[in-house]
């Protein structure tokens, strides 16, 4: 019987529980049995599967995306998780004596993670979009390491801007005053990936398995077309205005359906 090694980064919130039946569900069905890894960051993917590249892996959709871009990794399914009805986005928030995105020129940043898909990457990469340099935007930049740290640095006057989830919006006007500058979303869902090594026949036969599986709140659909429209589009526009003199951007609110 062969065994995949799955790699899961800590960030995510799944249990040995969670873990175990699925590992136990893949093994029903597909006749595989996955050895689970917990990996300390999201930056050790595409190492691990530069040695190892006949694992899979969760990884949440910016970190898919990256690794198909270099061929490291192929999606094999989307990952759904019952968070409630509302899509969930990335929201820019700043200090109330921030007006718009033009002011957070000379202002301090702070970020959850360089891992993060809604506290850092899609915020980064929606401000470069407009053309703009955030190495040089900001007159300082720190990663706070969690969300709960963020708000928490946000409503200390520690720093002027953060990035978070749509879904702690609520608990962040709850604690302290804040402007929200920009919302970029629908946030693209965690996948799972294959590494290169993996046979196609293989990967065919772990997508139907995990389709039809589901842990909790959490189930597996097929790959759709488009999924990773957000990253292609802002990094496309990006790329056209990386040249070009930054200009000052306006508050907008991106939705890729």
């Amino acid at each position: 019987m062969r065994t995949m090694t799955l790699l899961v980064p800590t960030r995510l919130d799944l249990t040995d529980d969670a873990l175990i039946d699925l590992r136990d569900t893949v093994l029903e069905r597909c006749g595989l049995r996955l050895s689970p890894v917990r990996l300390a960051s999201a930056a050790l993917l595409p190492e691990i599967l530069e040695r190892v590249p006949d694992a899979v892996a969760w990884a949440s959709s910016a970190t898919a995306f990256a690794l198909g871009r270099v061929q490291l990794a192929s999606p094999l399914v989307i990952v759904s998780c019952e968070d409630g009805p509302r899509p969930r986005t990335s929201v820019l928030l700043a200090h109330p004596n921030v007006e718009s995105l033009v002011d957070l020129a000379g202002r301090r940043a702070g970020w959850v993670s360089r891992f993060s898909v809604t506290g850092y990457h899609l915020p980064k990469l929606y401000l470069e979009s407009f053309g703009v340099e955030v190495e040089t935007l900001f007159r300082k930049q720190r990663f706070c390491g969690s969300h709960d740290a963020a708000i928490d640095a946000l409503a200390l006057g520690e720093v002027d801007a953060i990035a978070t989830d749509s879904r702690r919006l609520e608990g962040v006007l709850a604690r302290a005053p804040v402007r929200v500058l920009a919302s970029v979303g629908p946030v693209p869902a965690d996948v799972v990936v294959a590494g290169p090594a993996v046979p196609a026949e293989l990967r065919a036969k772990l997508a139907r398995g995990l389709e039809s599986l589901r842990t909790g709140s959490i189930s597996f659909q097929s790959m759709r077309e488009g999924h990773f429209d957000l990253f292609e589009i802002l990094g496309r526009h990006a790329s056209e205005l990386r040249c070009e003199r930054p200009r000052a951007p306006s508050a907008r609110t991106i939705e890729v359906h």
